[in-house]
C-alpha cells in the first residue's frame, strides 16, 4: 500500500511541476515578444516646428486608426493605418502651452502617447511624455 501511495505522489508531483514549468515558459515568451504597437519619439524642434518620429507595428489583424490631436486646436491629423506603415517623421507647428496626443486605435484597444510642450522661454523647449493604454 505504501508503494502505491509513493507512486501516486510521484506522479502528482510530476504533473504539478510540468504545469508550473509550462506556465512560466508561456509567460516568458509572451513578455519577450510583446511590443507596444505605437511608439512616438520627440526628435527636437526645427525653428517653428516640433519633430516627432512615429512608428506603428505592422502586425495588425484588424483596421487601425491613427490620429494626432492638440488640446486647444482639436484634431490635427487622422488616417487609417495599413500594415505597410512603418516609421514616419511628423512636423507639427509649435505653439505655446501645447498638449499633443498621438493615438492608435486597433479594434477595441486604444494606445496613446501624450506630450506637453512649454515654450515660455525663446531658447528652451520642454517636452514631457506619458503613456496610456486603455483596454
Amino acid at each position: 500500500m505504501t508503494k502505491l501511495k509513493n507512486i501516486a505522489v510521484a506522479i502528482a508531483t510530476i504533473v504539478i511541476f510540468t504545469n508550473i514549468t509550462h506556465a512560466q515558459a508561456l509567460k516568458a515568451s509572451y513578455s519577450v515578444n510583446y511590443e507596444e504597437p505605437l511608439a512616438v519619439k520627440y526628435l527636437g524642434n526645427d525653428e517653428n516646428y516640433l519633430m516627432f518620429e512615429v512608428s506603428v507595428q505592422p502586425q495588425m489583424d484588424s483596421k487601425a486608426l491613427f490620429a494626432i490631436a492638440d488640446r486647444k486646436e482639436g484634431e490635427l491629423y487622422s488616417s487609417t493605418v495599413t500594415p505597410s506603415f512603418k516609421v514616419k517623421t511628423v512636423k507639427i507647428e509649435k505653439r505655446d502651452d501645447q498638449e499633443l496626443n498621438f493615438k492608435l486605435v486597433i479594434g477595441k484597444k486604444t494606445y496613446s502617447k501624450s506630450f506637453s510642450i512649454n515654450t515660455n522661454e525663446v531658447e528652451t523647449t520642454t517636452v514631457a511624455e506619458s503613456d496610456i493604454t486603455m483596454l
